[in-house]
Formats: structure tokens, C-alpha cells, sequence
């Protein structure tokens, strides 16, 4: 099926109807959680609504029959893209795949540590290259005070209450910035910062061609952007009849959590560089807060005598870190062959296990059975250290390395993880009630088994251990920075 058929129907109706109904179909998915209207097809069919303006002559009214008519139609062209088999059992992990990168970004866990940790890593965390500097350059808006813009929308629309803030103060009801919204955020900061915060974050059908233009996030193939991160995540102030509307607040979670990240990889050439050398620095805060004890790159060059593929630390001589600032492309998560998996991440995952891992493990001590552990920023959606190595791992790693020497640390003892992940590893450890050691053998072990295996990192840490305080120091700090000093505000 062709998604031009969807494009033709949508053009016999006005941009405001169909508007209209898709923010109160929208609205129904967050006031109801049994009502099952997917929320990516809605946010696909309202970009679209702009994208293919102007109507037709005399175009209709759009009712809500209308509007579920369409859905049905993006559903049928959604099942039929070939890699999306769902009847094929024997294959669910592209499907899964793909689904992940489509759902799961509306299923965000947005709390207090989620803007501490991106205060750290972007605005107080130092190296080469100075981030807030182009982050101001190219936004006219202060990298930290835009976090904290985000973290006062986040607090007074979703956790003031839960958070011991004992204020009348609610942002974004009926799914609106209201005029009293507003006067909030000028009361707090400075009213340029708040303009120039909602302009960048902002859609409008007057710009869409600008908008669609400059987003290399946006895929240029419409039969497949049934599958893509919708542009609403990057830009959730919908223009509206005067009114700054937010479709879905959850289109808000994945925006406080990648936004500055998505936006500099977007716009600043230098940014990934700069951001792997922070990562790192980031990495040793949670080592030295459980005092683990460890060896950094530059240690290790001493030791073993090399200064090529080296990893960027090595915890109790038989756990190896290494940090990668990558994420998977958007073309590569709707379209999850193992080709294109392969050319994603053979510089970089394929890379850090068969030539770094590998070749550290093999210097340090021949004899020992390793660990490695790699960090990303973002969460892959891969799957399991299985997962990969069946995909694109093993193909690419064995025209490295040959299968002995591979046994030093086989890919069992491999974890792919995310900065989130990590953190929460730390705090684990730091509760007392595993090692690090323990918990990637019970990890391990559990994935070994088809019936328990887990599809990510993530999942066994939040479903097979205890979290019962997030207390780690480095975020506990900023954060402190952070909060408002008045209950009141």
C-alpha cells in the first residue's frame, strides 16, 4: 500500500476540521488509557494534515468517522511493510525493533534526575568545545536556563504535587499554554528566554516547509514514516487558532529527555565529539561515587604499552568500559535489516567489542574470563547481547577476530546499555545489595533462557532489582541548583 491515497483523502478536507478531531482523539488517549487510538498514527496523520495544505477547493468538514477511517488506513499501510511481519514468529525481533523506536519514546520516565543529568552533561561538565556556547549561538536561549524552562514546565504540568511542591499552579490544562501559563514562566524567567524557548519548540503551518526542510530527523520516505519519532516530540507547541497547543503530553517526556541532544547532533558538527569526551567524564562520576576500583584509558596506555584500541576503563581488572556517543539513525530503526544494522554500527559498537575489548582483554591477562560493558547516550532497542550478535555482531566481528580468540570475552559477557541504565547500575550498587559482578551474571544467566530473557538493559534493572532510594550525589547536587526556592511560585 501507498501512503498517496491517504494524502488524497486528506485533501478533501479542511486543515481545521481534521485538526480539530485529532486533538480531541488525542486528548481521549490521555484522559482514558483504555481508549487504544494509536498515538504515533494520530501525530503522523496531524503532520500530514499540514504537510499536504492547501486543500482542495470546497474542501469538507472532517468528522470523527472520518478521522478513524484514516487511521485504519495508516494501520494498513503500516502492515504493509515487509519487514513489519507480525504473522512470522520465527522473526519478531525486527517487528519488536521497530516498534520499540515508534512506542516506545510515549512511554518515557521523566523525573528529577532527567534534567540534573542533562545539566551535567551539557552545561556543567567542561572540555574541548564549548556546547552552551553554539547551543546559544544557534537558539538565543542559555543552555542551562533552557533546562530549567523544561524542568518548571515538567514540574507544574506533571510532578509539582508528588515532588512536596504545595502550589495551586498547573501548567498545560486542557492541553493548551494558557495566557496564566505564560505569566508563570515570565515571573521565573526572563521573558526573552521564554519567547525564544517556545519559538524553537514550536509548529506552525506557516513554517512546515522550513520545519520539514531543516529536520534530518524527518524520513524522506512517506511509507515508512508510519514508523519514525514523531516531529511533535521535537516541536510540541502546536500553532492552533491562536493557541500554543501540546497534542499529547507525553510528546513532552521524549522532548525533556533527547531534545538538546537530537538538536546539537542536528545542528553542530562538533557536538559529538565533544559530547563522547563528556560522556566519559560522566561515566567516572558514578566510579567514583561507589568507589570502584578502576583504571582509565590513559592508565591503561601506561600499562599495556599501546595507545590504540584501548576502552575507556577497566573496573576490578576484568570489567571493561567503553563510552560511545551514537544512537541508532532514524532510517536504521524503521528499517532494521541486518545490512543496514551493520553499516550502522560497524564503526562503533563492532568496533569497541572486536577491537578495543577484545584487544585490552588479550594485553591484560590471557588467562582471565572478561566483562564489557557498553554505554551509550540513548537507549538502541536492539535487544540483548543475543539479540546483536545474531543480527550484525557476529558476521562483522569474525572478519576481525577469529572464534578462539573471542573466548577471552565471549559475547554472553557482553552489555549494551544506556546513560539512564547506568545510573541506575550505580545506585544498585550502591544500595549494598549487589556487586556489579553479581548483577551482570544474574543478567547474564537470565537471558540465557528464552522463556526470561529481556529485551534490554534496562527492563532487568527495573524489574529484577530493588531501586528503593535514587540517591546518587553528582545528580542530588545539581539538582539541589535546580529546584524553586518558593512552594509558591
Amino acid at each position: 500500500m501507498e501512503f498517496k491515497p491517504i494524502r488524497n483523502k486528506l485533501k478533501t478536507f479542511t486543515l481545521e476540521s481534521v485538526t480539530t478531531e485529532i486533538i480531541l482523539q488525542l486528548r481521549r488517549t490521555e484522559i482514558d488509557k483504555n481508549y487504544r487510538l494509536p498515538i504515533w498514527h494520530l501525530l503522523l496523520l496531524l503532520k500530514w494534515n499540514y504537510e499536504f495544505y492547501p486543500k482542495k477547493y470546497k474542501a469538507k468538514i472532517a468528522t470523527t468517522d472520518d478521522i478513524r477511517k484514516l487511521m485504519t488506513q495508516i494501520e494498513n499501510l503500516e502492515m504493509s511493510n515487509n519487514q513489519f511481519n507480525l504473522s512470522n514468529s520465527l522473526d519478531f525481533q525486527k517487528p519488536f525493533i521497530m516498534m520499540a523506536h515508534q512506542q516506545f519514546i510515549y512511554q518515557n520516565s521523566v523525573y528529577w534526575d532527567t534534567f540534573a543529568r542533562q545539566s551535567i552533561l551539557f552545561y556543567e561538565l567542561k572540555n574541548k568545545y564549548d556546547i552552551n556556547e553554539s547551543f546559544k549561538n544557534l537558539t538565543k536561549i542559555d543552555l542551562n536556563i533552557f533546562i530549567n524552562i523544561s524542568f518548571v514546565i515538567w514540574l507544574f504540568t506533571f510532578k509539582s504535587l508528588e515532588l512536596g511542591y504545595d502550589c495551586k499552579i498547573r501548567f498545560l490544562n486542557n492541553g493548551y499554554l494558557s495566557r496564566e501559563d505564560y505569566n508563570h514562566l515570565v515571573e521565573l524567567f526572563d521573558k526573552n528566554d521564554i519567547n525564544n524557548y517556545i519559538n524553537l519548540l514550536s509548529f506552525s503551518g506557516e513554517n512546515i516547509d522550513k520545519i520539514l526542510e531543516i529536520d534530518k530527523r524527518v524520513l524522506k520516505s512517506y511509507n515508512l514514516q508510519t514508523f519514525e519519532q514523531s516531529i511533535f516530540t521535537r516541536r510540541p507547541f502546536l500553532i492552533f487558532q491562536n493557541n500554543y497547543i501540546v497534542p499529547h503530553k507525553n510528546v513532552l517526556k521524549h522532548n525533556f529527555t533527547h531534545f538538546i541532544y537530537e538538536y546539537l547532533k542536528n545542528n553542530d558538527d562538533n557536538f559529538t565529539t565533544e559530547f563522547g569526551a563528556r560522556m566519559e567524564k560522566y561515566v567516572k562520576l558514578g566510579l567514583d561515587e561507589v568507589k570502584f576500583n578502576y583504571i582509565t584509558e590513559k592508565q591503561l596506555e601506561n600499562k599495556i604499552g599501546l595507545k590504540n584500541n584501548l576502552v575507556d576503563f577497566v573496573i576490578d581488572n576484568n570489567i571493561l568500559i567503553e563510552v560511545k556517543a551514537i544512537e541508532i539513525k532514524p532510517y536504521a530503526s524503521v528499517n532494521p535489516n541486518d545490512e543496514v544494522l551493520a553499516n550502522e554500527f560497524r564503526k562503533n559498537l563492532v568496533k569497541a567489542y572486536a577491537k578495543q575489548m577484545v584487544n585490552v582483554a588479550n594485553k591484560l591477562n590471557e588467562n582471565e574470563l572478561y566483562y564489557g560493558i557498553i554505554i551509550t547516550y540513548k537507549k538502541l532497542f536492539l535487544g540483548n547481547s543475543d539479540d546483536i550478535w545474531e543480527q550484525f555482531l557476529k558476521t562483522e566481528t569474525l572478519k576481525i577476530r577469529n572464534e578462539d580468540e573471542l573466548k577471552i570475552i565471549p559475547y554472553e559477557n557482553l552489555f549494551f546499555i544506556d546513560i539512564v541504565s547506568w545510573d541506575m547500575l550505580i545506585q544498585i550498587v550502591k544500595n549494598k545489595k549487589y556487586s556489579l559482578i553479581e548483577i551482570l551474571n544474574k543478567i547474564k544467566e537470565t537471558d540465557s533462557n528464552s522463556k526470561t530473557k529481556k529485551f534490554s538493559f534496562s527492563m532487568h534493572l527495573e524489574e529484577d532489582f530493588e531501586l528503593e532510594k535514587f540517591d546518587l550525589n553528582y545528580l542530588l547536587d545539581t539538582y539541589k541548583n535546580m529546584k524553586l526556592k518558593s512552594s509558591s511560585a
